[in-house]
């Protein structure tokens, strides 16, 4: 009879199967969007990836559950030194969970990241993060009727009862909200960012420069951290870290969907939609070059306009221009862009539970809450 273990991911071979584990739990869920397994891997690269900034920003474990000569789960250990610091824990993170259906073997995976975590002398585990909360986080608890959208995790519903069973509590909910694009409250919108033009004069707005990438990178840069840096776990990137991220989003991005904000000349704020391109992805199944045709038709439907959706990524404010109605206007303006371009519907994600501004400023648009994604935390 075989024996399930758990045991560190050594050589190449090894990592391999941690990246292709995903291809065989997911073979039949039509929901399921397979991962660029090249990106994956530089995710997971210690050496590369600017998140772990040589161990200074952070640490991590791999492991795999073994039955006998089968892999059959998979998670990572972090220790995200940066989220310590700013935060004043002393936590790892587990992440990239995934396992078949059976609670040994959750139990088993969390058991070594918890063991991991005690060795590192730390307090507890939270998760799951793949790698941090600036990346795919979160466990998807609520909305199985439709396929995530570009950057958001998922996974079937019995990995709740897996994580739970092994004695993790929810810490946080991320809500993911959906809604058409449609012109019926434009007007509305339109009518309500004049009003806040009036009684701001010195209020301006524009889409991005893509030409002058480096300059716009920055300038997200600093208001991505100013503005964020309260809430529950934010991480500042580094330099290194954010240059890495927009590098692989600006294929993405179309430049009327990525907008700023000015008060009086100051950086304010900025809203990031991007349009979902997981549609395209799954053609790809990992890797562009695996099949040739499916690259093919892939390519001649590779324009943002023939996306049926978009994401609404980030949309914040620093805080001293929070509450003035600045929001809406972004938000009418990026309707009115999306309108012109023609997404059919926007989803937006993802927005804490608690986060009663930005969630009273998604129904502006009529949007429902469609998804739930939960992280969870254990003592240790």
């Amino acid at each position: 009879m075989a024996t399930l273990e758990v045991r560190p991911v050594r050589g190449r071979a090894q990592l391999a199967a941690f990246i292709d584990l995903p291809w065989k739990l997911y073979r039949n869920d039509p929901l399921w969007v397979p991962p660029l397994k090249a990106s994956v891997r530089e995710l997971l690269d210690p050496e590369r990836h600017p998140f772990y900034d040589g161990g200074k920003g952070a640490e991590r474990e791999l492991f795999l559950a073994w039955d006998g000569r089968d892999v059959v789960g998979r998670v990572a250990a972090i220790l995200n030194h940066a989220h310590n610091r700013v935060h004043g824990e002393n936590i790892a993170f587990f992440g990239f969970f995934e396992s078949i259906d059976r609670p040994d073997v959750g139990r088993a995976l969390l058991g070594a990241v918890e063991a991991w975590a005690r060795e590192k002398g730390l307090d507890g585990v939270r998760g799951p993060a793949n790698p941090s909360t600036n990346y795919e986080c979160g466990l998807l608890v609520e909305g199985f009727t439709r396929p995530p959208v570009l950057m958001m995790t998922y996974n079937p519903p019995y990995y709740q009862g897996l994580i739970e069973r092994a004695g993790y509590a929810k810490v946080k909910d991320l809500y993911a909200y959906i809604s058409p694009v449609h012109g019926a409250h434009l007007d509305r919108l339109i009518r309500l960012a004049q009003k806040t033009r009036d009684r701001h004069p010195g209020f301006e707005t524009r889409g991005a420069n893509l030409k002058e990438f480096e300059g716009e990178v920055k300038l997200v840069q600093e208001i991505y951290n100013a503005a964020w840096e309260k809430n529950w776990g934010f991480i500042p990137m580094t330099d290194a870290e954010i240059r890495w991220m927009a590098k692989e989003l600006k294929p993405l991005v179309q430049e009327d969907l990525l907008r700023f904000a000015f008060c009086d000349g100051e950086p304010a704020g900025f809203l990031l939609a991007v349009p979902d391109w997981n549609p395209l992805l799954k053609q790809l199944d990992g890797t562009p070059w695996k099949h040739p045709i499916r690259l093919i038709r892939a390519l001649l439907t590779a324009r943002p306009e023939k996306m049926e959706g978009l994401r609404l990524i980030t949309m914040g404010f620093k805080e001293k221009f929070r509450k003035r109605g600045f929001e809406g206007v972004l938000f009418a303006e990026g309707l009115e862009k999306a309108l012109e371009i023609g997404y059919r519907w926007c989803e937006y994600s993802w927005i804490l539970e608690d986060n009663e501004l930005t969630k009273r400023t998604v129904r502006l648009m009529d949007a429902d809450l469609y998804k739930n994604y939960r992280m969870y935390e254990k003592s240790v």
